[in-house]
C-alpha cells in the first residue's frame, strides 16, 4: 500500500472523469497534442502527475460481494498492495457483475437477467441506484454479450456519494470453482463520486482484462486496462469552492497492468507487479507526456498492514525536443529521480524522493 493512501484513492477517483467516445465521419476533429517540455522547473510536477496516472486506473475505492468464487477471494484477500492499495478498478467491475448475476440482496434481483426490468434499489445509507439487465442468450448466466447498466442517484453506501451512469459489457467470460477470467469494456456518464473534501467526475471508457486463480499458496490476480479510442478525461474539484485542481486527459491506448499475488502460506511473500505505457495530458503541466515501462514496479512484502513500497522497477517519462525523467525504485522507500533538459544521452541532475512524496 504506498502510504498516502488516502491521496491513491483521491487520484484514482480522479482518473475517471470527462472522457468522450470515438465518433462517426462527422466526429470533430482533435488537435495533435502539444508535449511538455520538462525542465529543472517542473520535473517534480511532472513526476507526480506520471505516477498519478498510473495509480488512477487500478485504484478506484467501490467494494462489494463477488459473482464468482476465484474474483471473490482474489479481491478480498486483503492485500495492501503498492500503488493500488486494497481497492481497485477491478472492484467496480466485479460489482457490476454481482447485480447482473443476481448476486445481490435486494428482492427480485435473483431472477434471469432477461426477465428482470429496470429496477431501481435503494442504497446502504441514503439514495438509490437503478439497474438495466440483459441476458442476451437468455442463459441465466453470465455470458459473452451480457451488459448491465446502473444508474446512481445520491447513491451512498457509507464511502461517498455516487452519482450518474456507468455500463458494463462482457466480451468474454468463464470460470471454474477455482479460476475466473473475462474481458470486455466499461463505460462512464456524468459518474461523479463525493469523497469529502473531493469530487471526481468521469466520462468515457475503456476496454478491460481480468483474471483469477485461486493456487495453493494464494490467490493469482492480473487486471489489464486500455482507453479506448475516444480517450479519457479526468477531473477532480474541491467540494467546497467548484474548482478544479486537475485534469487528466488519457490518449487511446493508454495502458496499465497489474499483477496481484496474495499469499495465504506461511514463508511465501505476497507481491504486487505494475506497468504502464502511452500518453496521456496533465491540465496542469499544459501539454502532454509519454510513459515507457523500463522494468516493471514490483514489490514483495510478507506483511500486508505494513508500509509497502516498489524496491525494483523504472519507469521513464518523455517529453518535448526530447526531454525526459526516470524514476527507479530502490531497494528502501527512496526513488531515484533523474531528469535530462535535453535529448542527449546525459542526465542533467538527479536526486533521491519518497514514494510518500511522489503520491502526496
Amino acid at each position: 500500500m504506498w502510504t498516502s493512501r488516502t491521496a491513491i484513492t483521491a487520484i484514482a477517483l480522479a482518473v475517471l472523469a470527462t472522457a468522450c467516445g470515438g465518433g462517426g465521419d462527422d466526429a470533430t476533429v482533435v488537435p495533435p497534442p502539444t508535449y511538455v517540455k520538462i525542465s529543472a522547473a517542473n520535473q517534480d510536477e511532472v513526476a507526480r502527475a506520471s505516477v498519478a496516472s498510473i495509480t488512477a486506473l487500478v485504484a478506484v475505492p467501490v467494494i462489494g460481494p463477488s459473482a464468482a468464487p476465484a474474483l471473490a477471494k482474489a479481491t478480498q484477500a486483503g492485500a495492501t498492495s503498492t500503488l493500488v492499495g486494497q481497492t481497485g478498478l477491478a472492484h467496480l467491475i466485479r460489482r457490476v457483475l454481482d447485480v447482473g448475476s443476481g448476486q445481490t440482496t435486494p428482492t427480485g434481483l435473483a431472477r434471469p437477467l432477461a426477465q428482470l426490468p429496470p429496477e431501481t434499489v435503494p442504497c446502504s445509507v441514503s439514495g438509490s441506484f437503478t439497474i438495466v439487465l440483459d441476458d442476451k442468450d437468455n442463459s441465466k448466466t453470465l455470458s459473452v454479450g451480457d451488459s448491465v447498466l446502473i444508474a446512481f442517484n445520491q447513491c451512498d453506501d457509507g464511502d461517498g456519494t455516487v452519482n450518474g451512469g456507468m455500463g458494463l459489457t462482457i466480451a468474454t467470460y468463464s470460470a471454474t470453482p477455482t479460476s475466473e477470467a473475462l474481458t470486455g469494456s466499461i463505460t462512464f456518464q456524468s459518474l461523479s463520486i463525493t469523497s469529502a473534501p473531493f469530487l471526481f467526475v468521469a466520462n468515457g471508457g475503456a476496454n478491460f482484462n481480468i483474471s483469477a486463480a485461486e493456487t495453493a499458496t494464494g490467490f493469482d490476480m492480473l487486471t489489464g486496462f486500455t482507453v479506448a479510442s475516444g480517450g479519457l478525461t479526468l477531473a477532480k474539484q474541491a467540494v467546497a469552492t467548484g474548482g478544479v485542481l486537475d485534469s487528466f486527459t488519457f490518449r487511446a491506448g493508454y495502458t496499465v497492468s497489474d499483477r496481484d499475488f496474495m499469499s495465504t502460506a506461511q514463508g511465501v511473500p505476497s507481491s504486487e507487479t505494475i506497468t504502464a505505457s502511452g500518453d496521456f495530458e496533465s491540465q496542469s503541466l499544459g501539454g502532454d507526456l509519454t510513459l515507457s515501462t523500463i522494468t516493471p514496479f514490483k514489490s514483495v512484502y510478507t506483511d500486508p498492514f505494513g508500509d509497502i513500497f516498489p524496491t525494483e522497477g523504472q519507469l521513464l517519462v518523455s517529453g518535448r525536443d526530447g526531454t525526459k525523467l526516470r524514476l527507479s525504485a530502490t531497494q528502501t522507500v527512496q526513488v531515484l529521480m533523474e531528469m535530462s533538459d535535453d535529448s542527449d544521452a546525459d542526465w542533467e541532475s538527479s536526486k533521491f524522493v519518497t514514494w510518500d512524496w511522489l503520491l502526496s
